[in-house]
């Protein structure tokens, strides 16, 4: 059994579906916990970041050369693939909301999450290559899983990618 390469469209395929849902989930989240003003300022800003985030990706797959591809050989291989098996990928973990009862359950869930496209995003970059975009992107990964980290120490306020960390 031979293991196919990654291409750079499948990397970027996901990372714009994981963002998409991630817009989602966090608009989720905001309404769910809107009787708590600002956890649900926080994830309404988390969701407006995530829609941008997929929006580049979006401008990277459109660009993206159809041949470039990380062989199962190549040192960044195993690495990406490992980052692409994490459950926040499958639809379903952010789907279930019934499980975060309390903001706290709420922010430490989100705070995974970032944590898992972050290190998916990094793998991609150590994989594929640099790019000003996906630079970009792990730059604004960081500074959500910080500022999720920071809310839920504490309560600090959110504002997003305009937050200058």
């Amino acid at each position: 059994m031979s293991i196919p390469a990654l291409s750079l469209q499948q990397v970027l395929e996901l990372a714009v579906a994981t963002e998409a849902r991630g817009a989602q989930y966090y608009q989720q989240l905001s309404e769910k916990f809107s009787s708590e003003q600002e956890v649900a300022a926080v994830f309404a800003r988390l969701s407006q970041d995530e829609r941008v985030h997929e929006a580049t990706f979006r401008k990277l797959l459109a660009g993206a050369p159809p041949d470039k591809s990380v062989a199962p050989e190549d040192d960044g291989y195993l690495p990406l693939r490992a980052a692409a098996t994490s459950d926040f990928f499958r639809a379903e973990t952010l789907s279930d909301l019934s499980r975060l009862q309390t903001a706290a359950d709420a922010l430490t869930h989100a705070l995974q999450f970032e944590k898992a496209t972050l290190f998916y995003y990094q793998a991609a970059k150590d994989a594929l290559g640099a790019s000003a975009e996906l630079d970009e992107l792990i730059t604004a990964e960081r500074a959500h899983m910080t500022a999720l980290m920071r809310t839920i120490i504490s309560d600090a306020k959110f504002r997003g990618l305009a937050d200058p960390w």
